[in-house]
Formats: structure tokens, sequence, C-alpha cells
């Protein structure tokens, strides 16, 4: 006997048998781990048997510091405030080191593992050593303690408190002995890790009578309901810790998410149960039927026997039921900001507000469809008819207002109009009962409350896709700062060198091929070309051949399936940027800036490629010139012709003179004049010996203008040719495309120069 709240027999038994407990059943579990059966065998139901008496005696009656309201002022039998404090940190750290030995026996979790050694077990034996206070807050009322401290031998909960503290203290023991030393954490990360999962672990099952129990003087102008501002505020928290959670968690496993989440739920629910005892539970008018209570068992019940369509009637149902309760928190009899009662009423329902989400947004299920919104609404309805049945029957017997069908609590916010629908009832007698129903308020109640599912069911859909997209783009964000972290590590200084040869003009194309996505067919296959400074190289295939999929590919637009592509020798895949800073690409479907001028605008592109101010003013001078464009150049693009708009993407592709530029269909809308002006232009840079490829429909154009040309057809390179070679032939361009195109049988590339054909057998090679 230390504190002098019992007797010297009474204590000594109580110590002297958890001792005795503790010891035994540490030897029982270590003799099943010396015959190499599984220790679980007996510690898992010892486990479930220490949580069921904890439970009995927690349910039981209230504990003696459930009604204590500040520690400075104790009843009795607690002399002094040092003492009334302990014995709240004891019951408070009990409860947290009881949950995690019990959870800690059926989830192999090395951080869980050592929260239980290094946290259960100290609390335990610090139980132990402070039995007699312990013991005296666990069981008894403050009502009750002046008459009779109830702490005796005769009491069958103080026996279930002694099994409790010898099975908490025998089962992390046992583990220690097994491993012959505790597990404690290694390096930084799994100290931290420890640190706030023990923190977490704690403070989520911290009784809602904990902050009532310490803090007396509290503003009565802090109130948690009425939309004040520490209302809002407490909203705003609700929304803001379960997105920390989301955050914290999003990276772990499925199976860390899940254990967290359980051990969430079920230390929510410990603390939401305490706020009930036999007595009250003893009247059905008590029970925990209401749609939040219940939300705070079901949530448990989902998690651990993955119950997916009992979790869709929580997403559905219970999440928009508990919003809208701490929305409209009224002022519960004027309990103050940190009465048990208000903290009981915010753990009833932010958990079941929070959690369902929680839940699909790290995909411990998955998200519901249309059909599961259904099934949601069928047992609502079930849910729905079984309260009106229950709560006409029990009105029998006293007040009685489950889902708030039997009061005028919802309809007396809303005006006479809505008190006027509880006017009209149905009544009728079964033997002694009297069963009285409102058919109109609720029915209205009824539908508007399914409406109101509807809502949240299309919510849920917006979320699902802005999160979708949100999720995709982090994804790829994060493939992306891999992908340029292994590529740097892999090139090191050489990816600003170029991959093959010099930076000379040229574009390779090896062995090139594109697939979209899963399909099976190739829209490019197997592509090998090479155009080299100098030269103006026509390309040319009907529709749908492959010519944008191969440009796409070479100015980085999209992704290369496999082979590859070379710009200037440097590697379009693995070196994209050093690749587009030597292209000028003029696109088939351009898109401007169009609030923008025209002098806006390529200046916009020539800071883009880093040209020096005098060499862009000239360039620029000579190309307005060029394609008369003085008058309107300082005007918005957006009061440009389609003409226009395309000489000003033709200048842009220019600006910083490219060592490969590529036209995809340029001469769409241009008039003669400007269409003479481009032909000076590729003639130019060509003569200049800079690469220029050309895509374009116009076979007589390309004649005359192209030096080479390439024929594609159903995404196969079909011919690769000197326009001269053709001339000095006698035979017309249009002759010979049409001859390819139209030869069905042609599966294999007749008219390949040898440079081609040296390329893609270096590549085989």
């Amino acid at each position: 006997m230390i504190f002098g709240l019992s007797d010297t027999k009474t204590y000594t038994v109580s110590v002297l048998s958890a001792i005795a407990i503790a010891t035994v059943l540490t030897a029982l579990i270590r003799m099943y781990g010396n015959k190499k059966e599984d220790p679980s065998k007996l510690s898992r139901p010892l486990a479930l048997f220490m949580i069921a008496i904890t439970f009995a005696s927690y349910i039981y009656e209230h504990n003696a510091i459930y009604e204590l309201n500040g520690v400075d002022a104790p009843p009795p039998p607690f002399a002094d405030a040092w003492m009334t404090s302990l014995s709240v940190i004891l019951v408070w750290f009990g409860y947290a080191a009881m949950l995690a030995v019990v959870i800690g026996e059926f989830w192999k979790s090395k951080t869980l593992r050592a929260i239980t050694e290094l946290f259960s077990l100290p609390v335990f034996i610090a139980i132990l050593l402070c039995f007699e206070i312990w013991g005296v807050a666990s069981l008894n009322s403050t009502e009750l303690v002046s008459d009779s401290l109830r702490y005796s031998l005769s009491s069958w909960r103080l026996w279930f408190l002694i099994a409790e503290c010898g099975i908490g203290i025998a089962l992390p023991l046992s583990h220690i002995i097994e491993d012959k030393r505790p597990t404690l954490p290694k390096g930084g990360y799994e100290i931290f890790n420890f640190f706030y999962a023990l923190f977490f672990a704690i403070l989520t099952i911290m009784p809602c009578y904990t902050l009532q129990a310490f803090f007396t003087e509290i503003d009565s102008n802090i109130r948690f309901y009425d939309m004040t501002e520490a209302h809002r505020i407490m909203l705003y928290l609700a929304l803001i810790i379960p997105y920390v959670i989301f955050h914290l968690l999003k990276n772990k496993s499925y199976e860390t998410k899940r254990f967290v989440l359980i051990y969430m739920s079920l230390g929510l629910l410990w603390i939401y149960i305490g706020r009930w005892n036999a007595e009250m539970l003893s009247s059905p008018l008590s029970w925990p039927l209401h749609l939040c209570n219940t939300a705070m068992f079901l949530i448990p019940l989902c998690l651990i026997f993955r119950m997916r369509r009992l979790f869709n009637f929580c997403l559905f149902i219970n999440v928009m039921g508990a919003l809208l309760a701490m929305i409209a928190a009224g002022d519960l009899g004027g309990a103050n900001a940190i009465a048990t009662e208000r903290v009981s009423y915010w753990i009833n329902h932010w958990p079941a507000f929070f959690m369902p989400l929680l839940m699909v947004s790290l995909k411990i299920f998955r998200r519901p469809k249309f059909r599961e919104w259904v099934y949601a609404v069928v047992s609502l309805t079930f849910y729905f008819l079984a309260m009106l049945f229950i709560n006409a029957w029990f009105t029998n017997y006293g007040e009685c207002d489950y889902f708030f069908l039997n009061s005028d609590f919802i309809v007396s916010k809303l005006g006479r109009w809505a008190e006027k629908t509880r006017d009209f009832t149905v009544s009728f007698n079964v033997k002694d009962l009297v069963f009285t129903f409102y058919p109109l308020y609720q029915a209205l109640f009824y539908i508007v409350y399914i409406g109101f599912t509807v809502g949240i069911w299309f919510i849920y859909t917006l979320l699902f896709t802005s999160w979708d997209e949100a999720e995709q783009r982090r994804l790829k964000e994060r493939d992306l700062r891999k992908m340029k972290k292994e590529l740097n590590e892999y090139l090191g200084d050489a990816r600003y060198e170029p991959i093959t040869g010099d930076d000379s003009p040229r574009l390779t194309l090896r062995n090139f091929s594109k697939r979209y996505g899963t399909n099976k067919h190739y829209s490019v296959n197997d592509v090998s070309l090479e155009v080299t400074g100098g030269e103006i190289f026509g390309f040319l295939g009907p529709n749908g051949a492959g010519k944008s999929t191969i440009i796409k590919s070479m100015v980085g637009i999209q992704t290369i399936t496999s082979g590859a592509i070379e710009i200037c020798g440097f590697d379009v895949d693995k070196q994209s940027a050093m690749a587009k800073f030597h292209i000028g690409f003029v696109p088939d479907h351009y898109a401007l800036y169009e609030n923008l001028t025209g002098r806006e605008y390529i200046n916009y592109i020539a800071d883009l490629y880093s040209v020096t101010k005098e060499y862009r003013d000239g360039v620029i001078e000579k190309l307005v010139n060029r394609f008369q464009l003085v008058g309107s150049f300082d005007n918005q693009m957006k009061t440009y012709s389609h003409g226009m708009k395309q000489k000003i993407t033709i200048m842009a592709a220019l600006v910083h003179n490219p060592k490969v530029w590529i036209l995809d269909e340029p001469l769409t809308g241009l008039d003669p004049t400007s269409i003479y002006e481009v032909k000076e232009c590729m003639k130019e840079h060509a003569a200049a010996g800079n690469v220029v490829f050309f895509s374009s429909h116009i076979i007589d154009l390309v004649e005359k203008l192209c030096d080479r040309i390439a024929i594609i057809k159903k995404g196969k390179l079909r011919a690769v040719k000197p326009v001269k070679e053709l001339t000095e032939e006698g035979i017309e361009l249009e002759q010979f495309y049409l001859s390819i195109i139209n030869d069905n049988d042609n599966e294999h590339v007749p008219y390949v120069d040898d440079d081609i054909k040296s390329i893609a057998e270096a590549s085989a090679t």
C-alpha cells in the first residue's frame, strides 16, 4: 500500500497476483516456442482475452475520473492534484498500451513490435508499481467513491484489472525473451518513424474526458457550434487533418495503410464507447442506433474483414450524415468547449466523415461505381424503415429519436412550413403499445436524404476525376524526375555532347518504331533514314501513312516506342533539350499566343533559344520585309488572317537559325508570293549547310525543290531516292510515287539508297 487508498492485504495480493500471472504466462508462451510450435496459438487467445476483460470492466461503469473537472479540486479518494493527474495519465496510457499489445499479436510490424516492447511494457510495469491508484481510478465511479471504494478482493472487476496487467506484461516480455533483446529502432529514419508512430498511437486513444480532467477555466465564448469562428476552425481542421494523414500514408504499402486505419478506427471507437456504461445500455433508449453511432462500429468491421458492400454504405450514407451533423452541431445542453459530451460528439462524427474518404483515397477499397450507390441506397432504405419501427416502438418507454425521425429537431430549424409536415400522423395499437408515425414528414425526410446521396455521388464523381488527373500528373512528374536523374547519372557531362559524332547538321532515324498505347498495330515500323546538311529532303505518303507520327517523334511531341532518332548527333529521347535546341518546327496545325503581337511572339521564341538581340533584330527585320508583315507586325495576332499566322509560325521556326528545319505541310493558306518566299527561305537555309525536312502532298513542288525524297506507306518506308536520279532515268516523281503507293505487293523497300542501307545494317548489328 503506497497511496493509502486501500488496505495492505488488498494491495499486496493484487500486485503479487499480477506478477504471478505475468510470470506463468511468459513461461507458457516460451514453452510453446521451445517446442517450435506457433506461439500465436497461445498469445493471440491471450490478447483477445485481455481486450475482452478490459472492455467488460471499461463498459460496466464509468471510472472515477470520467466526470473529473480539473485536477485542482479532485474528488475523494484522490488527495491532491498530482495524484489525480497521475491517475488520468495511467488510465490513458494503459488503454494505448493495451490496444498496441492486442493488435501487435495479429499484425507483424517492426515499428509496432518496438512500441509494444519499449512503450507498452514500461507502461504496464508503471501500472504495476502504481497499481493502487490505477485500480481506484479504473474501478470507482465519482458518485460512489465517498460511500465505497470498491477496491477489494471481492470485486470481479479488480481481478480483471489484475489479469489485464499480467497479460500486458507477459506478451511483450515473451517477445523480448524470444529475440534475446528488445526491438530497437536503428538509424534516423527508424527512430523518427518510431516516435511519430508512438505519438499517433497515444493520441488516437486519448479518452474524451482527458481535456476536461486537466483544464477548468475555459472561455465561455469558445463555442464549437452555430458556425462561430471556433466552429469554423474546427470544420477546417476536420478537413486538413485527414489530408495530412493521407500524405503521410500515400506512399506506404497497402498493409501498412490498412493497419494504421484499423488502429485509428479501433482507438477512436474505444474512446467513443466510453460514453456508455452497463446501466445506460440496459435501456434500449440509449442504444447506439443513430446513423453516426453505427458508423463508429461499421468502419472497423469494413477494415478488419474487408467488407466492401458495408464500406459503400459508409461512404455514401455516413459521410454525408456526419458532415451535416458537424455543420449543424448544437450547444449540447450548455456543455463547454472541452466537456466530455462535446469531445465525444466530435469523436463520433468526425471519423464517420473522414475515415471512408481516407479508405477510398488510400485505395484500401476500390472506388464505387453506380451499382454500389444503388446498393447503398437500398441499405439506407432498410435502415430507414427499421428506425421508423424502432422509434415508434421505443417511444412507448420514453423519448426516442433515432435518425431524427420522431422529433421536431430538424423541422424546428426550417420554419413553420416544415413544422406543419408533422401535423399529419398515423397511429395504431398493438396490445398495450402505441405506434405513431408521421408519414408526410418522414417521407419528405427520406426523399431529401436520397437527394443528398445523389449529390454526394455527383461530388464523388467530380472528385475522382480531378483526383485521377492530379495523380496522373504527379506520377508523370515523378517518373520524369526519376528518368532525368538516371539519365544524368548515366550520361554525366556527356549529356551536353552528341551521342554520335559531332553536332553538324543531320537528321537520323535508326530502326524507329511507334505504337500507341496497347494497340498491337505499329503506326510506324522499323524506319531508318538519314538526312545530311545542305539537303532539302521531301517526305511523301498518303494520309495515315505515318508522316505526322514520325515528325512529332522527331520534335519530341510524342514518345518513341523503339529505335532512336538523332538531331545533330543528340538523342531525341535521352537528350531532348539539346536535340530541340537545334530544331525549327513548322507544324501542320499551329497554336499561337494570339493576344501577343507578332513582334512580342517572335521575341518570346527568340528568348527561349537564347538568341542575342543583335542577331534576332537582323533576322526579324529581314523576315518581316520578306513576308510583307511591316504594317501588321505590331498588331495582336488574333487580328491576323490564317496566312499571316502561318507566316509568323515560319518566322518563329527560323529566328534561331536551326540546323534542322522541319516543315509539315507549311504552305497551306499562303498566297503565291508568300509560297515563293518560303521556297527561297528553304533553298537559302539548305545552301547554308543546314537540313530542311519537308513534308507535303504537292508532288510538283517537291520535285522542283527537293534533293532527295522518301515515300512511306502503312508505317513502312517504301522508297528513298534522289530526285536527280529519277530525272536522269526520265521518270516523273508523280509517276514514281503512284507506282510505289499502288503496289500492294511491295512489302520490302525496293528503292533505298546505300546510305540508308548502311544505317539499318549498323543498327541491326
